[in-house]
């Protein structure tokens, strides 16, 4: 029983141990099973997350490159709306009132309707934001796999003093299965002086509406900018018209030029009136302030200075208006040119030809407390004011230039005013000489005849006395009595005398005692006056004589008989002088 048992024990044993090892085998290969399905496996989730990973990152470079493709739109259309203002003069699209073959005006008929540089960064902000849409190609985008959504771009701009900065604000999210991507936000930076160079263009605008702005050299003023590396150039594509273009030489644009910008000046007429506002009580109150009163064109300036009153009949003036116009010619109707004794034999309409506009200040008959300066600039493509350049004030068929003084170096006259009518600049060159005659003429009167009578009745007597002296003188000189043929002889020769004085005597008074005669005229322009003097049967003078005489001061032109000729003063015959002028 024991052996049994113990048998029994030791075969119980061996059963455990087998069991044992058969429960680690199985356990065993269970471990290696798991361990090759957790390989399969942890190699299928491996691939699978790199499948992943490969996908979102091939998604990821997708959407970058629709990022970048956006931004490079982005860049594009805002350079093109840079390029595009500066070929149209600030205008993205140009008016049609102010286009001028795809180029703006700024200066129009002696207005000035520049765009303001806020205005030009406007109008490209709308360019950008309308553009910006267009860069997103939703089918390519489709095509790729993604939904997108997206809102309005908004841009924010700065013209910097040496770039322009755009920044977009663009909000954009696509998405494809669990990808999702979202940017917004976009900058761009350009070398271009948009700010610099508009500001350069301005200064080159602002000199065509200077009073001695030169339409043949407008130019001239500008070297200064060459110093700011700004080359600006000009054509003459029609009359009156000046396209300018100025170009930086420190901006690069993206096409790796230099950034230009163009504008059109038109230089025509205009007839707009301009109002300056005055003080109150301007008839009473002194003005505390001076005042400069310009023309549309700038070319006419009144300078009002301080302590002056204004006023019209008595009254108040509340502002003044100069309005500009242009006429071919003005008149002054039945000018007396030519005086004879104080008679005036001749008169005629005095013409002035006009080169530059007329100045109509109002309120007309307006009076100053004291003279005011006028001045007048003027425009002179021909070098006409060679001979000169006066003032004419009037209107309505009446014109005389008045006291003026050239500047030729600035291109302008001015002169002294006391009250408002119309003025203009004429140049003499253009006018034709003008000619006005002061003749003084001596003629006999009454007692020149009487004089000359009496001369003929003692030639008479002596012709009829002198053969009976002469036989008598004879007859006693025949008798020896040679002293009474003297007194004979002294008898006849005191009735000639007596006949010679009384003839010579009335005739001297006359022809000593007679007046002046004068001729006035007005120069238009400090000039030299030729005065040319013509004597019949006489002598005399012209007074004054050939000068430079002043513009706008009247001349008083006198001819002066001094003594006629032996002949025809002892026959009581005309004798004369006669002055002529010539003059601008």
């Amino acid at each position: 029983m024991y052996i049994f048992k113990k048998r029994h024990n030791i075969s119980k044993r061996k059963l455990q141990n087998k069991a044992q090892t058969s429960f680690f085998v199985i356990v065993g290969m269970l471990m290696f099973i798991s361990l090759i399905i957790g390989f399969f496996v942890y190699n299928n989730i491996k691939s699978k997350a790199e499948e992943e990973a490969k996908k979102i990152s091939d998604l990821a470079l997708q959407a970058e490159e629709v990022e970048k493709f956006v931004n490079e739109c982005i860049r594009k259309a805002s350079f093109e709306g840079l390029k595009r203002l500066g070929q149209t003069g600030g205008y993205l699209e140009v008016p049609t009132l102010i286009n001028f073959k795809g180029t703006s005006y700024w200066h129009l008929e002696q207005v000035n309707i520049q765009p303001f540089l806020n205005q030009t960064q406007e109008k490209l902000l709308e360019y950008i934001n309308a553009n910006v849409p267009a860069c997103i190609d939703e089918e390519k985008i489709k095509q790729l796999g993604f939904s997108i959504e997206k809102q309005q771009p908004t841009t924010f701009m700065e013209f910097g003093t040496a770039d322009v900065t755009i920044k977009v604000n663009y909000p954009i999210k696509l998405s494809k299965e669990q990808f999702t991507k979202e940017f917004s936000e976009f900058f761009n930076t350009f070398d271009i002086r948009y700010r610099a160079i508009f500001e350069a263009a301005t200064e080159v605008n602002e000199k065509t509406f200077d009073a001695d702005f030169d339409e043949k050299n407008p130019l001239k003023k500008l070297d200064y900018l060459k110093s700011l590396n700004f080359d600006v150039a000009y054509k003459n594509p029609e009359t009156d018209v000046l396209a300018f273009t100025i170009t930086d030489k420190k901006s690069i644009t993206p096409e790796n030029q230099n950034y230009a910008f163009s504008f059109v000046a038109k230089l025509g007429k205009s007839e707009l009136k301009k109002i300056t506002e005055l003080q109150k009580n301007s008839a009473t109150n002194p003005s505390i302030l001076s005042y400069t009163i310009f023309s549309v064109d700038k070319k006419a300036q009144l300078d009002i200075s301080t302590g002056t009153t204004i006023s019209l009949n008595g009254q108040d003036v509340p502002s003044i208006s100069v309005q500009q116009s242009y006429l071919q010619s003005v008149v002054t109707k039945n000018v007396p040119v030519e005086k004879e004794n104080k008679e005036i034999k001749r008169r005629e309409d005095i013409d002035y030809v006009l080169d530059n506009p007329v100045y109509s200040f109002e309120p007309s008959n307006l009076l100053f407390n004291k003279l005011q300066k006028l001045t007048l600039y003027y425009d002179d493509p021909q070098g006409k004011d060679s001979r000169g350049i006066g003032i004419l004030m009037g209107k309505n068929g009446f014109w005389v230039p008045i006291p003026s003084f050239e500047d030729r170096a600035n291109r302008n006259v001015f002169a002294l005013i006391l009250g408002f009518t119309d003025f203009t600049p004429v140049f003499c060159e253009s006018q034709r000489l003008k000619t006005v005659v002061a003749r003084q003429v001596f003629e006999a009167n009454e007692g020149c005849y009487v004089s000359l009578v009496l001369f003929v009745l003692s030639i008479a007597l002596f012709f009829y006395l002198g053969p009976l002296y002469f036989w008598g003188a004879l007859a006693e000189i025949l008798a020896g009595k040679t002293l009474v043929l003297g007194a004979y002889l002294a008898v006849i020769f005191q009735i000639v005398s007596l006949g010679l004085g009384i003839g010579g005597a009335a005739t001297e008074a006359f022809y000593t005692e007679s007046p002046e005669n004068c001729q006035g005229f007005v120069p238009t322009c400090t000039w030299q006056v030729g005065i040319n003097t013509f004597e019949k049967d006489g002598e005399g003078k012209c007074i004054p004589d050939s000068g430079t005489y002043q513009a706008g001061v009247p001349v008083t032109l006198c001819a002066q008989v001094e003594k006629c000729n032996f002949i025809e003063k002892f026959t009581c015959q005309k004798c004369s002088v006669e002055c002529t002028a010539q003059f601008y």
